[in-house]
């Protein structure tokens, strides 16, 4: 089995990289900051690293000159960064690449692909081949979701999976955003965070039942499913707990909407 190290002091995206590699059939190790992150290499042995530029004890190049230069380790490198601009040179070192954050799934599957790629040959072999895509909806049929999440990096995630496959997406970031911007977008469907500024995913709910009348489906989206768990008796609701999966999201999305 494989095996990456995902160095990053976001717990939203670490739980991402646990998930999204874990489902891969990759063995997953973490870090929060350089210095665990060049111990944990040391220990785990990675055969690659997921490294996040701004990383506290030092940032991301301390552990890639680290491996480099003072224990000559060629172990491939993906730098995952907002800012891919401040590393054009890295892209044409051996073993090195380079993504934009929020990291688009299939192309980070792809760049792993890329920089192990007799390693991941075998792994191909002795496992049942990925879950096509899925596929994108024609513009005609296009619906519109609406995100509300207080976490920036989640809004971005869960953007980037609807849009891919095809769906229209706005966003807001509390619940009286969330409310506002209902009633302009007129989604389809919503996924809502439970514990957000200005009254939190419950209100939200409320509101759109009780004062705007709307049955659109609605997704909660929190890392405490027991807090809104009776709310799934009513229709058109759907608990879920993160992290969330693009697979999970996609299903849970198409299952409300009915979407074959």
């Amino acid at each position: 089995m494989l095996k990456i190290l995902a160095v990053e002091d976001n717990p939203a995206i670490l739980d991402f990289y646990r998930d999204f590699f874990g489902e891969a059939g990759f063995e997953v190790q973490t870090a929060e900051d350089a210095f665990s992150a060049i111990t944990k290499h040391q220990q785990f042995k990675s055969d690659l690293i997921v490294l996040d530029l701004n990383i506290p004890a030092g940032g991301g190049m301390l552990v890639f000159d680290t491996l480099r230069n003072r224990l000559n380790d060629p172990v491939p490198i993906i730098f995952s960064t907002g800012k891919p601009e401040l590393l054009p040179n890295l892209k044409n070192i051996c073993n090195v690449a380079v993504v934009s954050k929020p990291a688009d799934p299939e192309f980070l599957m792809a760049t792993v692909k890329r920089l192990l790629p007799r390693h991941f040959g075998q792994a191909v072999d002795n496992n049942p081949p990925p879950p096509p895509p899925p596929p994108r909806l024609p513009p005609a049929v296009k619906q519109k979701i609406l995100v509300v999440d207080d976490d920036v990096v989640i809004l971005e995630l869960y953007t980037e999976i609807l849009s891919k496959a095809g769906f229209e997406v706005q966003t807001a970031e509390d619940a009286i955003g969330a409310v506002t911007v209902f009633q302009n977008f007129k989604p389809a469907l919503a996924i809502l965070d439970v514990d957000m500024p200005a009254g939190g995913g419950k209100k939200v709910f409320e509101r759109l039942r009780i004062q705007l009348a709307s049955s659109a489906p609605i997704i909660f989206s929190t890392g405490s499913p027991e807090s809104v768990a009776g709310l799934e008796r009513n229709l058109n609701v759907m608990v879920l707990k993160k992290p969330l999966t693009p697979e999970i999201l996609l299903a849970a999305v198409r299952k409300l909407l009915k979407i074959g």
